[in-house]
């Protein structure tokens, strides 16, 4: 047995899961007055699945942002525990080093496994849904057992359902009709163009200054073309259903991506200086509308008064010194008296 034929044992009961909520978004397309069948709902249904996933597992991307963020907050304090420690190769320095990052992580809150975890949550649903859809040809064969609410009728009719004129369970491989072939090699495109968008902003726009002069960097960005050109040998033989799973999924990344650069960037990338423009600007506009002065002007205020509080310990700096120096003259004009 295998590696795949393994995590597909695994991951069972979720794809039981899966498999029932595929046939209840099916159902309720029905209702709502599509064809039951063989019909372009099970395609709809398939990507109605895959938002539904991904809005459920929303929170956690929340929380594997504000994680990242607390971590990345750390990362110039770290830095500096590190460089301390730089020169000592021993093990009880390297455990004391461990120990002064854990503290002050444990400090701020910012748990390194706090921005993995979501992602390990998130990679076994939706894998179980890719197996879901791998899975129907042999179910539909009767090769395999039932999963969930799809039987072999039911997924036969989800393999001989079409969607855009291009069957759910056809591959370019096993199209004749050009039109379908076209279809899939847009699809196969937009996959490409989607993960390439996303790497590439992840890379560029959220990429601290620093860590651009490293030489993980230039490795980073080799896979922005590694990737997508994945896509491009796996998209020509997998069926179109599985297709749309992905391009489905790329879409809510793309769209995740942008909220992450908006609202969660690293500090110190071109994403971080952007949104800090906005919110100096922001912060400007709510002063303004409060009868507030501005961030300029409260410098400026600032540092006049700074200016001002100088002028005066200097002034009283120099009236100090005035009379230190009188003092040893009066004394020596007494002594001469006496």
């Amino acid at each position: 047995m295998n590696f795949i034929n393994i995590l597909n044992h695994i991951l069972r009961p979720l794809e039981w899961v899966v498999a029932q909520l595929l046939t209840l978004f099916h159902h309720a397309l029905v209702t709502f007055g599509m064809t039951a069948g063989p019909s372009p709902a099970w395609g709809i249904a398939i990507m109605c699945l895959v938002l539904v996933i991904r809005i459920c597992l929303l929170p956690l991307f929340l929380s594997q942002m504000r994680a990242m963020q607390r971590i990345q907050v750390l990362q110039p304090q770290i830095q500096r525990i590190q460089h301390k420690y730089a020169a000592r190769k021993d093990p009880r320095s390297k455990e004391a080093m461990q120990r002064e990052i854990m503290a002050l992580q444990q400090r701020y809150n910012a748990n390194p496994l706090g921005s993995c975890l979501p992602s390990l949550i998130q990679a076994p649903i939706l894998c179980s849904l890719f197996y879901t859809l791998q899975s129907l040809p042999a179910i539909a064969d009767g090769n395999a057992e039932p999963l969930g609410g799809i039987d072999h009728t039911m997924a036969g009719d989800i393999e001989s359902s079409s969607i855009f004129g291009v069957r759910i369970a056809d591959s370019f491989g096993t199209v004749a009709s050009p039109q379908s072939r076209i279809i899939i090699g847009v699809a196969v495109a937009l996959l490409c163009l989607t993960l390439f968008a996303i790497q590439w902003m992840l890379i560029h726009r959220n990429t601290s200054k620093d860590a651009m002069v490293s030489p993980q960097f230039r490795v980073q960005k080799m896979t922005v073309f590694v990737f997508p050109a994945i896509y491009v040998v796996s998209g020509a033989t997998l069926p179109f259903g599985v297709l749309l799973y992905w391009l489905t999924n790329n879409l809510w990344n793309l769209g995740q991506t942008l909220c992450q650069l908006r609202w969660f960037p690293t500090p110190g990338s071109a994403a971080g200086e952007r949104k800090a423009r906005r919110d100096y600007e922001q912060d400007n506009r709510r002063r303004a509308a409060a009868g507030l002065p501005s961030l300029e002007e409260e410098r400026a205020m600032a540092a006049r008064e700074e200016a001002k509080a100088r002028r005066e310990r200097e002034k009283s700096a120099a009236s100090r010194n005035r009379k230190q120096h009188k003092t040893p003259h009066l004394a020596k004009r007494s002594i001469v008296k006496r």
